[in-house]
């Protein structure tokens, strides 16, 4: 019987545990990028090409999340060591974080701004319907005969 020494069992140790991690580090990578493409269609206007991003974005977020369910129930990050494979996940994982945050924003300001254009958009067609019931010459009230209408209807 032979025994295994330190070195070569934390060897073998980091190995398995870097096989282990390696799919969830590619996902973090891919999601990161999609991630980061979608900033660069929002940021340029052309938020009707993310559409074709969407199902692998979907694909990597529920392969993202099988993975983080295995390494959870595998222990978590800290059964996994301290060899290369957990470090680099480290550093994707708050790559990924500080994508994430900028997406957050830049979505969040797109639609704080497209909120106060749409409430400004009703607010100049009340004015111009309330415009439309003043008196007339005549000393009568005007009705406003053809009431304008608004539809918006965009998911943004």
């Amino acid at each position: 019987m032979t025994k295994m020494s330190n070195n070569a069992r934390s060897d073998t140790e980091d190995l398995s545990h870097q096989s282990l991690l390696t799919p969830l580090i590619q996902t973090t990578k891919d999601l990161t990028k999609i991630i980061s493409e979608e900033i660069i269609l929002l940021q340029t206007s052309r938020p009707r090409e993310m559409e074709k991003l969407q199902p692998l974005k979907n694909q990597l977020m529920a392969s993202y999340h099988k993975e983080m369910s295995e390494l959870n129930q595998r222990g978590g990050l800290p059964a996994c060591g301290n060899g290369a494979a957990v470090r680099i996940l480290k550093q994707e994982s708050r790559l990924f974080q500080t994508v994430l945050t900028r997406h957050t924003r830049l979505v969040k300001s797109l639609k704080h701004i497209s909120e106060n254009m749409i409430q400004a958009i009703s607010q100049e067609v009340v004015k111009s319907q309330s415009q439309a019931n003043r008196y007339g010459a005549n000393g009568a009230r005007s009705v406003n005969k053809s009431p304008t209408s608004i539809t918006l209807n965009r998911t943004i």
